[in-house]
């Protein structure tokens, strides 16, 4: 039983959102996002020594029932009472009850580092904090495209919000480098002088976050709201870069949504090619699960919820290493984000489309699952951005990464090959301009390569059954098949007869893979079973003559088609 098993039967997770305005399901989501925190009991301590709770918290099958809420979840536990508690437990003790206040969600925190115009070069941010006469700081937005774009900083629900806001900091008319600020945006009612929120129409096809514009007119802040020292740094990037270190932990720890994300996808998908029945050629009744065209994309997905696991786990033991360079770690945060996001996108589209039809509609959520992560492979961290600078620094041989368990092994094999002919291309005439037209096209993919191969190791040393890690083997060997066949190491042939062997071993297990996801209490799609079904279909509104009778609902294992 996991921690929020019985919170997702409650009717603040029973309500059906989709049916909601926008503005009720904003609100809906903060309740939720407040719920699922405090049930998990994250505190101080877990946020700022990132215990195994607090990495728990972002697998956790309750986070993808209302992908708002577990973005504001991130939002407030992560980024902001993560940073403040680093500050709380060192330089600023005055900042503990704050903190805690945040973790109650008696406060609303916000994170804003991100510009309308600036995009990934965040460094060169244009908001500006001058140091006064007083003591005090100027906050300033000098243009419409220097807002902080993303956070959503709107007056909710009548509670307090503040922020960390980034600033270039301004002394004697020297820039001394970006710096966090601590920022009262709004009382949850009213923005606070010279703030401005600006609402943001919703993001397309996911729930809703009041995503806004967030710009500052003259702002002025007490000497305490600036978190570090005034003194000028000859290390501004790397003391930026170590400011935004959640950034960091959020690319680890947001990729792992993709584990429930496959677990709860996975589950719909069984439940209704188990229920969905169609007439075979014999002229009887069929369920679609005896399809291999059901089969693959399904066992596909859940066979990469069980590596994944093992990756997550595996990544949060290096993260966590202070033994290695930090820049070892993020680049392992990267290439698990990598992996992660790649194998959910692909699960999603491919189950969504075997659920025909059904896969269209919200209340079936695999349509919501592929939005949703597409914000999250955006978040703390783009993934295609981090995947050219981790790239270009191994290229640089800045740094080496984990070296596999399996050298010998094809995804091992392929890793190496990929960076080989990186590194002969940009030997061979000038680096930037080969990089630029030759291999920055085909940096997200090398990242993929070193995810593959990370999870795979991961499985095996870890004992994942074999049959799923033949069908995870199968998988990445296809996303570059090309490589392989040109290599000898396989005939196109022989993938398809791997992958069908792996396949049979592993269906017959189906159910007992099912229930050791344990996700059966988050699952309210009413696809998955007839009563789900009827109970749906109760609560929609109905256009009808007064003569008309709605006819009874027939079980969908007995609806007679053909294929």
């Amino acid at each position: 039983m996991t921690p929020t098993s019985q919170l997702c039967q409650s009717d603040l997770f029973k309500k059906r959102s989709e049916l909601l305005s926008r503005d009720a399901r904003v609100d809906l989501s903060y309740e939720r996002a407040k719920a699922i925190g405090l049930a998990l009991g994250i505190t101080l301590h877990d946020t700022l020594h990132l215990t195994q709770k607090f990495w728990d918290m972002h697998t956790d099958p309750i986070m993808v029932l209302d992908g708002a809420a577990s973005t504001l979840l991130t939002i407030q536990y992560n980024l902001v009472a993560g940073t403040l508690a680093q500050y709380a437990a060192t330089t600023r003790p005055d900042l503990v009850s704050l903190v805690e206040d945040i973790l109650r969600w008696d406060v609303i925190g916000q994170f804003c580092l991100t510009e309308l115009g600036r995009g990934l070069d965040i460094f060169r941010m244009k908001t500006s904090a001058t140091l006064l006469p007083t003591g005090e700081f100027d906050l300033h937005t000098p243009l419409p495209s220097d807002a902080k774009f993303m956070p959503p900083t709107v007056p909710v629900k009548g509670l307090p919000c503040v922020a960390i806001v980034f600033a270039q900091l301004y002394v004697d008319g020297e820039c001394r480098g970006p710096r966090p600020f601590l920022v009262n945006l709004n009382d949850g009612y009213d923005m606070c002088n010279g703030v401005t929120s600006m609402l943001l129409p919703p993001r397309g096809g996911s729930s809703p976050v009041n995503h806004a514009l967030t710009s500052f007119n003259r702002v002025r802040l007490p000497p305490s709201a600036l978190l570090e020292d005034l003194t000028k740094s000859n290390t501004m990037h790397r003391d930026f870069m170590s400011s935004i270190w959640r950034v960091a932990v959020g690319s680890l720890a947001l990729g792992s949504a993709a584990i429930p994300n496959l677990q709860v996808a996975s589950y719909i998908s069984a439940r209704y090619f188990q229920r969905r029945h169609v007439t075979s050629v014999y002229g009887h009744p069929l369920p679609i699960i005896s399809y291999r065209t059901q089969q693959l994309p399904l066992l596909h997905a859940i066979a990469h919820v069980f590596v994944l696991r093992a990756l997550y786990k595996w990544g949060i033991e290096r993260f966590m290493d202070k033994n290695l360079d930090v820049r070892v770690r993020h680049g392992i945060a990267a290439c698990c984000k990598a992996v992660m996001l790649q194998h959910a996108q692909v699960g999603n589209y491919a189950l969504s489309e075997r659920l025909g039809a059904q896969g269209l509609f919200e209340y079936n959520r695999l349509s919501n699952f592929y939005s949703e992560m597409r914000g999250v492979s955006i978040a703390e961290g783009d993934i295609l951005g981090l995947s050219m600078r981790l790239v270009t620094d191994i290229l640089a041989q800045t740094y080496k990464l984990p070296l596999s368990t399996h050298p010998d092994g094809p995804l091992a094999l392929h890793e190496i090959s990929l960076f080989d002919e990186a590194t002969e291309t940009v030997s061979s005439s000038d680096f930037v301009q080969a990089f630029m037209q030759y291999l920055q096209p085909r940096c997200q993919l090398m990242v993929e390569s070193m995810g593959y191969r990370m999870a795979y190791d991961a499985a095996i040393d870890q004992g994942v059954p074999q049959y799923l890690v033949d069908l995870y083997l199968i998988n990445a060997i296809k996303t570059d098949a090309a490589w392989y066949v040109e290599r000898g190491m396989f005939t196109r042939k022989a993938i398809v007869h791997m992958e069908d062997a792996a396949l049979s071993a592993a269906l017959p297990r189906l159910d007992e893979l099912l229930a050791a996801m344990e996700v059966e209490p988050y699952v309210s799609s009413p696809i998955i079973s007839d009563k789900y079904w009827e109970e749906f279909r109760k609560t929609l509104p109905v256009y009808s003559s007064p003569e008309a009778e709605v006819p009874a609902q027939p079980t969908l294992a007995l609806e007679q088609a053909c294929i």
